[in-house]
């Protein structure tokens, strides 16, 4: 048995445990994008003020009266895993959380727009899960793997617009972002035909790292003609600092109620700092009262993440920051997102619809994320407006691995994030 569990240790983990390495570093800036539901907000270039101050911050100035929104999410995230053409598991888990508070104030000025707003949203979601089981072939125990990952990032944002001539718009905005991640893999062994002496083993490894850095962003606007508005957003890298702690542990239960521990280890407080992506974003918006369109591009330069430390690696020597850059380099993709969007909206009712499609930055293909979103609003004459707004992003994942028995197994998971958002928005 012991053998099995150096096997699986390294099957299971492959790396140096107390090191950290690329998935590490581009881990908090590739969950699912936040978006606000408090004005339907699902049109990624045209007149969502609240999601402006995290995208392209000009379209502030299409704020013409000050309003304040809040919103609630209902999430839920599903793992679905296949073998051999077959559903084997399929694991979902909810959760109601707090998503968005914006504040937006038009200044009054004697010639053209200026536009501040705040925002407390969440950013990234750090959730999924997936998990097989299955009897090894040739030992007759049963054996499980299980992959979880949950938590949030927020950014607290500040920002403006100001119409700098009368059809173009310049902005930026600021970003205090904050969140905590906790991510998991199980190694599970079970002996129900009672053949062994063992009645359970598991070995497990947990990450939990918290997050605090800026981000900022500048954006243009411009009316093109009557009906046809251009946007230019770029995103700077974001610095975000990292405490991270982590924890080890590989346990034998056997049947005569014993256990043995083959390691139980505790890793604290390993601090590093990692630079995200830079971002540029292209858009064309078409209006044709009471219709809004919108078609988008955004490149994510993946490639130029990178971690800055003075660790080493406690095998090699090496030092990580030159590590972490090697596989960058190898293993990470920088990502195209492709959008559109369609908007119809008359007093006092608005509806919204928008597909994206891009490519994940470990995955060459350009439909590896897919995410779809539509939200309708009603504003009352008293100023009092309600919004109900549903996302639904879909990407590919597997649980591919090698038994001891050398038999290789080959798991898709197809993974799924909704959420549906409940927002107020009293306009003053």
């Amino acid at each position: 048995m012991k053998n099995r569990i150096i096997f699986f240790a390294i099957l299971l983990w492959g790396v140096n445990l107390f090191s950290q390495n690329y998935l590490d570093v581009i881990r908090p800036f590739r969950g699912m994008r936040g978006i606000s539901g408090s004005e339907s907000g699902v049109i990624p270039a045209s007149m969502g003020a609240s999601n402006a101050l995290l995208g392209n911050p000009a379209l502030l100035s299409f704020s013409e009266r000050a309003f304040f929104s809040a919103d609630l999410s209902y999430d839920q995230v599903a793992g679905k895993s296949v073998f051999n053409s077959t559903v084997w598991e399929n694991l979902q888990d909810q959760q109601l959380r707090f998503n968005s508070l914006t504040y937006i104030k038009p200044v009054q000025v004697y010639r053209g727009a200026w536009v501040w707003g705040v925002n407390l949203q969440r950013v990234n979601s750090f959730s999924s899960i997936s998990q097989f089981n299955d009897f090894e072939p040739d030992e007759d125990f049963y054996y499980k793997y299980l992959s979880q990952e949950s938590g949030d990032l927020y950014a607290l944002t500040a920002g403006t617009s100001v119409l700098v001539t009368m059809n173009t718009s310049l902005g930026y905005a600021v970003s205090y972002l904050t969140g905590k991640n906790s991510f998991s893999k199980l190694y599970e062994e079970t002996d129900p035909n009672d053949i062994y002496t063992f009645n359970r083993f598991i070995d497990s490894l947990q990450f939990s790292p918290s997050y605090s850095g800026f981000g900022a962003r500048v954006g243009l606007l411009s009316e093109v003609s009557e009906n046809l508005n251009f946007g230019v957003s770029i995103e700077l890298p974001s610095r975000i600092s990292v405490d991270e702690s982590a924890t080890r542990d590989s346990i034998e239960w056997y049947e005569d109620g014993s256990k043995q521990i083959y390691s139980h280890d505790k890793w604290s407080s390993l601090e590093y700092v990692t630079w995200g992506p830079w971002r540029l974003g292209l858009g064309l918006g078409f209006v044709a009262n009471p219709f809004e369109a919108s078609i988008n591009y955004r490149f994510h330069k993946y490639s130029s993440v990178f971690l800055k430390s003075d660790l080493y690696d406690s095998e090699t020597g090496e030092s990580l920051e030159q590590l972490v850059d090697e596989q960058m380099s190898q293993y990470v993709q920088d990502v195209h997102e492709f959008s559109a969007s369609l908007l119809w909206a008359l007093d006092p009712l608005s509806l919204s619809f928008a597909a994206t499609l891009m490519n994940d930055p470990l995955n060459y293909r350009f439909d590896n994320i897919i995410r779809m979103d539509a939200g309708i609003g009603y504003q009352l004459r008293s100023g009092i407006g309600f919004t109900l707004a549903f996302r639904n992003e879909q990407w590919q994942s597997d649980l591919n691995h090698t038994l001891e028995s050398n038999v290789e197994r080959s798991v898709d998971v197809e993974n799924s994030f909704s959420n549906i958002q409940f927002g107020l928005k009293y306009t003053l």
